[in-house]
């Protein structure tokens, strides 16, 4: 099965990773040998950042103090296993503001450009956990 990379604003997916950029290809194989605490880390970092979010739009207290909470007893997994939150790769989140007072996330990663004008390439978050779990 052929691994497709989506690329954030709307480029074509990059096939199967033996075709991707040295750039790209070097960040997946660390994500994908990194610890498995650094996986639940991340994991868990992204979820609690989208349910804050979630909560920040509903005006929800209680949600937002949860999503604080859930990500605090993540740390504490990571510290328990060794490790700090340097030690994993962790992905860029952003909230994006939309019409109605309405929140949307985006977590991705930003690494150097393999090729191009561009200085860096996107990579998003669904699209690298899909690839990471199949290695």
């Amino acid at each position: 099965m052929a691994a497709y990379l989506a690329f954030l604003g709307g480029c074509a997916a990059t096939p199967a990773a033996q075709e991707i950029g040295s750039n790209r290809q070097a960040f997946l194989e660390r994500l994908s040998s990194d610890p498995q605490a650094c996986q639940t880390y991340r994991e868990a970092y992204v979820n609690g950042f989208q349910e804050n979010v979630s909560a920040l739009a509903q005006s929800d207290q209680a949600g937002q103090a949860e999503a604080a909470r859930q990500l605090n007893q993540a740390r504490e997994r990571l510290l328990a296993a060794g490790l700090s939150e340097p030690d994993c790769a962790r992905p860029y989140c952003i909230i994006e503001p939309l019409q109605e007072g309405k929140l949307e996330t985006w977590c991705g990663y930003r690494l150097d450009a393999d090729r191009g004008e561009e200085l860096y390439q996107w990579l998003d978050w669904e699209t690298v956990q899909a690839f990471v779990q199949r290695q």
